[in-house]
């Protein structure tokens, strides 16, 4: 019996990939392997994976060749005509690869699968992200803006009042504490209360009756870390099963990660109880739960967490991760960052808090180029995103991929294209100002593209272009180190880690 299993574990994690790799029924060995292993293993890119910041190495492959195999089933394009292909609306692609291991019949808005049940979700929803009805909520923005405007001052007095004292803040956790309650309100109608005490914890209810305090940050990126480091093994579920049971990293990872679902279901619950009891809000969740003319939609518990989960974590992490490599830019580029300042002193109008107008800023044309070149050189999802060629397989870049192949085009690379971005791996913003960008445009995809393209991009641009306005205008912000390093963590998103910076009140009126 022993050898029975140890034979047929023999075949099916030594033998079996060698002899597909060989036999090279889909014709994949045409293409070169981004790593010694690719064409057999996915543990390669695992590896990587687990060192940090894969999409770094997988760039430094495509710079070589255009056309990569990264996984015994994964091919990796970098032309803005695969862009097109496989994310463009017309493309007979659907997701698969690492969202399959995801997917659940309550999945939201991101993991969903099937096309015609993303379109269904996709269009109860686009009225509300539409920006024109985003800026309805601009409330809640400036709202969540004007607290943390409370924290820094106090921040700033403390150091003023003292003197030789420097005030430091390591800005990327308030820019976390920021973007869980802006979208917290805008999705739930609900505060936490995050930016009044400086942590993100909350409180929720065990089914044993008793309350405890999770931390939504800390669960949400230690899911986001125990998924991502084996979402590429084609034994992803089994492997998770036995994973789960071994004391160690991964164990301790998932257990906390699993909090975040505690996180979701507790807020979903919240939310659901008033409007149970009449309490019809203006936020996301009233898209699920009404349609237009006001009658219920009668979703299912299961499928509102699953939206209001997309909600949390793609619409917190992606903005805290911009907003923080944003600021890193600026304050390494101090020409850039007082051409930023010239246009929003001037032009910016601001509320009785002290927090610029997203009506006087929206078409201010440096302070978007400074958003989207960070966007560019670091954007928040740099891998590629998975999609499944059509079982009769498709056309890409000259090349017939057959069916039911997993086709990539790695946002970090389609980003530091020479042709269409000249010095790629310098922060210019002035490149964004030229006729010649519309053309680079195509090649832009910091969202996606297509039909599956982010959803939520025009709330990121409403938070980021209304803090980084205010907080240019009102702060003298500083890194403590000017030879600060900003390092990086990707798991799946690209974390930056710490941004410890100096902060002073600039003598502008800009309110109290």
């Amino acid at each position: 019996m022993i050898l029975s299993i140890l034979a047929l574990a023999l075949f099916l994690f030594i033998l079996e990939p060698w002899v597909t790799y060989f036999l090279d029924v889909k014709s994949l060995r045409r293409f070169p392997n981004a790593t010694y292993c690719s064409g057999v293993s996915n543990l390669a890119f695992m590896l990587q994976r687990w060192r940090g910041y894969p999409s770094k190495q997988i760039h430094a492959a495509h710079e070589t060749h255009s056309i990569l195999r990264i996984g015994p089933n994964t091919v990796s394009f970098s032309s803005p005509s695969a862009i097109r292909a496989i994310y463009g609306h017309s493309t007979p692609c659907v997701k698969g690869g690492s969202y399959e291991h995801n997917v659940t019949e309550h999945s939201g808005l991101i993991d969903v699968i099937d096309k015609k049940r993303h379109a269904f979700k996709r269009r109860i929803l686009s009225n509300a992200f539409a920006t024109r009805n985003l800026e309805q909520w601009e409330f809640k923005v400036s709202d969540k803006v004007g607290r943390l405007l409370r924290q820094f001052d106090r921040i700033a007095n403390d150091a003023a009042s003292e003197s030789g004292h420097i005030s430091a803040v390591d800005i990327r956790r308030w820019f976390n504490l920021f973007t869980v309650e802006a979208i917290v309100d805008i999705a739930l109608s609900q505060k936490l209360g995050f930016l009044e005490r400086g942590d993100s914890l909350v409180p929720v209810n065990t089914s044993k009756g008793t309350e405890k305090h999770v931390d939504f940050i800390e669960s949400l990126h230690s899911s986001r870390r125990a998924t991502a480091s084996i979402v590429f093994s084609d034994w992803f579920r089994p492997l998770r099963a036995v994973l789960k049971t071994v004391p160690g990293w991964f164990r301790n990872q998932w257990l906390v990660g699993e909090e975040f679902n505690t996180i979701v279901e507790h807020l979903t619950r919240q939310r659901l109880e008033m409007h149970q009891a009449g309490h019809y809000l203006d936020d996301l969740t009233s898209c699920l739960l009404r349609d237009k003319s006001g009658q219920d939609r009668n979703p299912t518990t299961p499928d509102v967490e699953g939206d209001v989960a997309a909600f949390l974590d793609a619409g917190s992490d992606t903005t805290a991760i911009a907003l923080t490599n944003l600021f890193y830019f600026l304050l390494t580029a101090p020409d850039v960052l007082s051409r930023l300042r010239q246009e929003v002193d001037a032009n910016a109008a601001f509320d009785d808090n002290g927090v610029a107008q997203y009506s006087s800023l929206k078409h201010l044309p440096y302070l978007r180029a400074c958003i989207d070149e960070s966007l560019r050189l670091r954007p928040p999802v740099s891998t590629g995103l998975h999609r499944l060629t059509p079982p009769e397989g498709q056309e890409i870049d000259g090349h017939w991929i057959p069916g039911k192949t997993i086709v990539v085009v790695p946002i970090y690379t389609a980003h530091r294209n020479p042709k269409f971005f000249p010095d790629p791996e310098k922060y210019l913003p002035e490149r964004w100002l030229g006729e010649g960008m519309r053309v680079a445009q195509s090649t832009f995809i910091p969202f996606s593209e297509g039909s599956r393209g982010c959803i939520g991009r025009n709330i990121t641009y409403i938070e980021q272009t209304v803090l980084l306005a205010t907080l240019v205008h009102r702060y003298d912000l500083r890194l403590l180190d000017a030879n600060w390093q900003l390092r990086h963590e990707e798991a799946f998103l690209v974390w930056p880690g710490s941004l410890p910076l100096s902060i002073r009140r600039r003598e502008v009126d800009s309110g109290p």
